[in-house]
């Protein structure tokens, strides 16, 4: 019985014992095979760790195309801590805890030790399992947001900070395109590519792409670029496909688009780019060579890209062709040869390039007389880069109209400004310009091309404010020009032996392919051949040759096609007999001829003549045949005649009906015609009858005795009422015309009292007053104040010259109804006013600044001389506020003048920030500049006093009059006696001082 109850509790026991045991076992055998298992996770992890190696050598070698799937980075995470995780248990492994005090291993710690190894060989090899990636570890890589571009090793400052201007606009919201342009080798793809590379980039932007376009682009070509760029599959597919493909890709991306080298209009929409623009952040910026291409793009900035200053470029020639510049013998000649390349850094770097290191002082001789040799001017070192880039352009001109006139330019000397109207002049006469075009529209059609020419960098605009109407041309644009047009070239031939060149004249053989001849502003020219055969010859240019005297008879025997004749500022006293073979001859010039004093008859035979122009000569009189010259358009004669030692105006008297037979006449330039008082009222009024009936007039300057003649001009000349005649000096009875009107296109020289009616002018003066931008009044015995001639009548003015009006009291009058006159105006000049006492008189307090905020806001010369009355210049600081852009004041002879201000003036503004010269001349009463007004000097460059015996002190300091480069004083007894607040102040000043005695 007992042995059957035993039986029956034995067995569960058993079960539950065996139960007990597997896992006991298990855990038992954890510890027991320790040691087997770790070796087995060290192999397993090795294995991983080659397979994840590999994985990481394949993506290398595909990038930046190709890039881990999500599935592969996440199993390189787990990989990453697998092997954490490793280290950690190899530290536990190998620092084995004991029990019993050292005497035997914890079994229980190496049990639980074992398991987790047998744990981390099971993820081992299910890490090695998902590696195979069934559908591959890499994918397309998202395209970069930027790829770096290499940039020059040395960087220029112009580069950078040309680059700080693009960044500039980048950041500006509404530019969102912005043009880089000008002429090839100047840099522009420097600046983009630094652009490109510029860290600030990558924060804006989700996307830089940058794409060369070049000369001979197609949308496929584009497309596939953009497509490599931004990893998209374009093969075999069409261009519609594609740039939906596009669109796609950028939708809601903010990207920077580089175009690089732009020769004509891009349309980004065709290609499958959305249009940048404010809202979305996106921006395009282009580089090109011409101006016109960054309109048709729509740029909403354009930034021109100007060559290297003189000290950049030198540094940057030094840098490549090394030490050599250093040498005395060799320096000069490296100097010369940077300026040649004018700043160009493609033609620096390539003539450094052919120069490195080369020490022979004969080899820079040569070289420089290569460059400055129109002849020799491709040579090969060159030609290869930069002269090709500047030839692509030429090229590129589709329009063979301003090829032509870009080569006529190579005929003026190097580095001359050339004068647009004289160059349109010569171009319409030889005949490149196409189509029987009036003077007028030769001139606007003349400027568009010089435009053209411009924006394509083949001729650049002049610098500074007066010289708007020049252009001029880079030398080695010049030097493709005549190496182009040089006998061993590709166009029309030119023989150019210009400014001081000292080159033998040609044989004759070399002068009958000869299209155009300039010898202009050659000093060494004296001499002519006898009777030269130039039968293709359309154009001679002897302007300047101030050592020509004779031109011999028989010298313009054999030139029957010439169009153009330039004969200005030549020492010749007459024309050979030989001109009337000249038949077709179109235009002639004898400018500033001081030594000619006889025309011949012959002349009258030019029947082609429409251009004629005689300006200093010596004539004793007008020759009236010259009215028989009846397809003339143009006729400019202002003579000269000797009075002893100087020139004086000749007095021409004209025949009435003359005038009459040169109906063709559309600029008619003779402003002594009438200026003797032996012709009678009825001859003047023909002639006045005769000047209204031309049609096409559109430039008139004369003189008239009376304002009855100009009246009746007015009101008869068709020219006049329908606003053709674009330029005008009509001089009323002065016995001088100014030589400062002749800058002026549009002028009027008054010398009259009071109008018709009781008002304070004719009402001819007053019509052609509100139509000039000079004005010249003299000898008005009523007017007493300059604001009376009212604001409409003023509102074209930018210069008035007031002479001898007696009764004139102030310029603008504060109280009156005319505080807007003279907005426009840039030089006033009064000479001559006995009762002047202010330029702007005001009552009481002064009204707000609203009122007069357009008066004398664009003056930028002041001119006060023989003005006794006059205590102060300015009534208050309310109207020196007025005159933020005055460079000039100039105040002579003014006895009653005590200083600037009539009172104390406590205001906070900066006044008269642009002054640039300050002369005050004899002005005995003057104490004082500005009373209450902290001047800051900032532009002052000049400083002329004389005789100014109470002004002890000038309101001069060395922090305010930073730029002051002059003082210049009448006497040294008067700067000794100056008051300065400190001796520290005075020496400063000492080094800038000069004296008159």
């Amino acid at each position: 019985m007992l042995f059957v109850v035993v039986a029956v509790f034995a067995q569960p026991i058993c079960e539950f014992g065996r139960c007990l045991w597997v896992p006991i076992s298990k855990h038992i055998n954890y510890a027991k095979n320790m040691s087997k298992n770790w070796e087995k996770l060290c192999k397993k992890t090795s294995e991983l760790g080659t397979r994840r190696d590999d994985i990481d050598a394949q993506i290398e070698r595909v990038k930046p195309h190709k890039t881990p799937t999500k599935e592969c980075e996440e199993w390189k995470k787990n990989v990453e801590e697998m092997e954490k995780n490793i280290t950690i248990i190899k530290s536990e492994f190998e620092d084995e805890k004991k029990c019993l005090r050292g005497l035997c291993p914890d079994i229980f710690a190496r049990m639980k030790l074992g398991g987790r190894v047998i744990k981390m060989i099971c993820e081992v090899e299910e890490l090695l399992k998902k590696s195979k990636f069934k559908n591959g570890f890499l994918t397309d890589s998202p395209p970069l947001k930027i790829e770096k571009k290499v940039v020059p090793d040395s960087l220029t400052a112009s580069a950078s900070n040309m680059l700080k201007k693009v960044l500039n606009k980048i950041q500006d919201e509404t530019t969102p395109k912005i043009g880089i342009w000008g002429m090839g080798g100047i840099g522009k793809t420097t600046v983009m590519q630094l652009l490109n590379n510029t860290p600030e980039i990558t924060t804006m932007f989700d996307f830089v792409i940058w794409v060369t376009v070049s000369k001979s682009w197609n949308i496929g070509q584009i497309q596939e670029e953009f497509g490599k760029r931004l990893s998209i599959y374009t093969t075999n597919e069409s261009t519609e496909r594609i740039a939906s493909k596009l669109l796609q890709k950028l939708e809601g991306k903010k990207y920077l688009l580089l175009l690089d080298d732009v020769w004509e209009k891009v349309d980004l929409s065709v290609i499958g780019f959305p249009n940048a623009h404010q809202e979305n952040g996106c921006k395009v910026v282009l580089t090109t060579r011409k101006l016109e291409v960054c309109r048709k793009m729509e740029t909403d900035d354009e930034i021109k890209m100007e060559g290297l200053p003189e000290k950049e470029a030198w540094e940057m020639f030094k840098l490549k062709v090394g030490n050599v510049a250093k040498s005395p013998t060799i320096r000069q000649y490296a100097k010369e040869i940077v300026r040649k390349c004018g700043g160009l850094p493609l033609a620096l770097k390539v003539v450094g390039g052919a120069l490195r290191k080369k020490n022979n002082e004969n080899i820079w001789r040569q070289f420089l007389k290569d460059l400055k040799s129109p002849a020799k001017a491709l040579i090969e070192d060159i030609n290869v880069e930069v002269f090709k880039s500047l030839k692509v352009s030429y090229d590129y001109l589709t329009n063979i109209e301003q090829k032509n006139c870009l080569l006529f330019c190579g005929l003026y000397p190097e580095d001359q400004k050339i004068k647009k109207s004289k160059l349109i002049s010569y171009w319409r006469a030889e005949g490149l310009l196409s189509g029987k075009l009036t003077l007028a529209d030769a001139r606007v059609k003349g400027d568009v091309i010089l435009e053209a020419l411009i924006d394509a960098s083949l001729l650049e605009k002049c610098d500074g404010d007066d010289d708007n109407d020049y252009v001029k041309m880079h030398d080695m644009v010049r030097d493709l020009v005549l190496a182009m047009t040089s006998p061993k070239g590709e166009e029309c031939l030119h023989l150019v032996r210009v400014g001081t060149s000292t080159e033998k004249m040609l044989e004759d053989e070399e002068w009958e392919k000869a299209i155009r001849i300039s010898f202009m502003d050659n000093q060494y020219l004296s001499n002519l051949s006898e009777s030269p055969d130039y039968p293709m010859l359309l154009t001679l240019l002897l302007r300047g040759c101030s050592n020509l005297k004779v031109i011999p008879e028989s010298f313009f025997d054999n030139m029957p096609r010439l169009h153009v004749l330039d004969l200005s500022t030549t020492s010749i006293n007459s024309l050979p007999v030989s001109i009337s073979k000249l038949v077709t001859l179109r235009e002639l010039l004898l400018n500033e001829c001081s030594y000619l004093n006889f025309l011949p008859v012959e002349l009258r035979e030019l029947k082609a003549l429409e251009v004629l122009e005689i300006t200093g000569a010596q004539l004793d009189h007008l020759h009236l045949w010259i009215f028989e010259l009846t397809t003339l358009k143009r006729l400019k004669i202002e003579h000269m005649r000797r009075s002893g030692d100087n020139f004086v105006e000749s007095e021409q008297v004209l025949v009435p009906g003359l005038i009459s037979k040169t109906s063709q006449m559309e600029e008619f330039c003779v402003p002594n015609f009438l200026y003797d008082f032996g012709v009678s009222d009825e001859s003047e009024d023909i002639v006045a009858r005769e000047l209204s009936s031309f049609s096409s007039l559109s430039s008139l300057d004369i003189k008239f005795l009376s304002v009855s003649n100009l009246q009746y001009f007015l009101q008869n000349s068709r020219s006049w009422r329908e606003r053709k005649l674009t330029e005008f000096g009509f001089h009323i009875d002065p016995r001088e015309i100014s030589w400062v009107s002749r800058r002026y296109k549009k002028c009027l020289t008054y010398k009259g009292g009071r109008g018709e009616n009781h008002s304070i002018l004719p009402w001819a003066i007053e019509d052609v007053l509100s139509r000039s931008n000079y004005f010249g009044l003299v000898c008005h015995g009523e007017l007493t104040t300059l604001s009376d001639l009212g604001a409409r009548n003023t509102c074209e003015l930018k210069c008035c010259r007031v002479y001898s009006c007696d009764m004139l009291e102030n310029v603008v009058n504060g109280n009156g109804l005319e505080m807007d006159a003279f907005r426009n105006l840039e030089i006033l000049e009064l000479d001559n006013l006995r009762n002047l006492k202010c330029i702007l008189e005001m009552e009481g307090p002064p009204p707000p600044l609203s009122w007069v905020v357009n008066s004398f806001t664009s003056l930028t010369e002041l001119r006060l001389c023989r003005c006794p009355m006059i205590k102060h210049v300015f009534s208050n600081g309310f109207t020196i506020q007025q005159l933020s852009n005055l460079a000039i004041l100039d105040i002579r002879n003014c006895s009653g003048l005590e200083g600037m201000l009539s009172e104390d003036e406590n205001v906070e503004y900066e006044a008269l920030p642009k002054l640039k010269e300050v002369w005050l001349w004899y002005l005995p009463k003057f104490v004082s500049f500005f009373k209450g007004i902290a001047m800051c000097w900032k532009s002052l460059e000049c400083v002329d006093i004389v005789y100014c015996p109470k002004l002890r002190k000038l309101p001069l300091d060395v922090n305010s009059a930073t730029n002051l480069k002059k003082i210049l004083a009448g006497s040294r007894n008067w700067w000794d006696a100056l008051e300065w607040d400190n001796s520290a102040t005075k020496s400063s000043f000492q080094p800038l001082v000069d004296y008159y005695c």
